[in-house]
């Protein structure tokens, strides 16, 4: 596994799982390799340190989730990134993915729509 690769896939783990226990991501990892659990434990801390992750709960008990201001972060990146590089074309292969990926969430992406035209109408 490429350096980085590790810390990613805990990372995506958490992000898709949490709040979840470092044992719990453990086990998911060890579906495709052996793996440790201090092993996973270092990687956690090493998340948390870089403030990608938080922890709540009490020692032996702590469960590990996304900050919501580093999924605020990187979704503004991809999306700054997606309108600077490709414009309405991008966009339209956006809802393209996300219908293909989560159809579920058009819903979503209607409704926060409009929601920012009803703040917008306020204004």
């Amino acid at each position: 596994m490429k350096k980085g690769a590790l810390q990613e896939k805990i990372r995506l783990i958490v992000q898709e799982k949490g709040p979840i226990s470092a044992p719990d991501v453990c086990a998911l990892l060890r579906e495709d390799r052996e793996i440790s659990l201090n092993t996973v434990q270092t990687v956690l801390n090493r998340l948390l340190e870089q403030g990608l992750l938080i922890r709540t709960g009490i020692r032996r008990q702590y469960l590990y989730q996304v900050s919501d201001e580093i999924v605020r972060q990187h979704a503004a990146h991809a999306a700054l990134d997606l309108l600077s590089q490709s414009d309405e074309l991008g966009l339209a292969y956006f809802v393209e993915a996300i219908d293909k990926v989560r159809p579920e969430a058009i819903e979503t992406l209607e409704r926060l729509l409009q929601e920012r035209r009803a703040k917008g109408n306020k204004s």
